[in-house]
């Protein structure tokens, strides 16, 4: 679900990002995710939706693998970095779904969802 134009533009505003989404935010256990870049749940990695990722026949030559999107704490305003590894099948477009250490740093008291989580990045796409 795409973010509201002044909310867009608040976040284009406060960062570099061409693109803007607000979702959900889940954690799973990353490893070697549909990127094929191996990864941990220490990491700060994300996995986007199958509607966002729009993988390619061999989803390793997704062009979005390796980006980094920004996160932003709802609550706190805090930005946080995350690495495009893998592709949440069950997330909904909008939805990310991050390492366990990421959830704890954006959302320390999170139940393991949470909702309108804004993020974007350049390479992301509409």
């Amino acid at each position: 679900m795409r973010v509201s134009t002044l909310s867009s533009l608040a976040l284009l505003l406060l960062s570099p990002l061409s693109h803007a989404y607000t979702g959900d935010m889940t954690h799973y256990d990353p490893g070697m995710g549909s990127c094929g870049i191996p990864s941990g749940p220490n990491d700060d990695v994300v996995a986007l939706s199958v509607d966002t990722m729009k993988n390619p026949a061999n989803p390793n030559a997704n062009f979005k693998c390796g980006s980094w999107i920004g996160i932003w704490n709802p609550y706190t305003k805090e930005k946080y970095s995350a690495k495009i590894v893998d592709t949440c099948q069950a997330c909904k477009k909008g939805d990310i779904d991050v390492s366990p250490a990421l959830f704890k740093k954006i959302a320390p008291n999170g139940n393991g969802r949470v909702h309108g989580i804004n993020w974007g990045g350049e390479r992301v796409g509409g």
